[in-house]
């Protein structure tokens, strides 16, 4: 379906702030993993992204391709 990931920064940002969250994120993809802060929610998620959350362990609690 989407090959690109649409983030959506769920509180007020100066132009400055979202800047640092968008080359953050870019940094992030470089090396294949992206973690988005609590403040933010992926709206649209490439097709080939594995979502994972593991807990403080280290334990998947919950994995699923989308």
């Amino acid at each position: 379906m989407a090959d690109i990931l649409v983030v959506k920064v769920n509180m007020f940002c100066k132009t400055k702030e979202l800047n640092d969250i968008r080359r953050c994120v870019l940094s992030q993809k470089e090396s294949g993993v992206v973690v988005l802060p609590p403040y933010c929610e992926a709206v649209v998620i490439p097709d080939d992204i594995e979502i994972r959350i593991e807990d403080i362990s280290g334990k998947v609690v919950k994995g699923e391709n989308l």
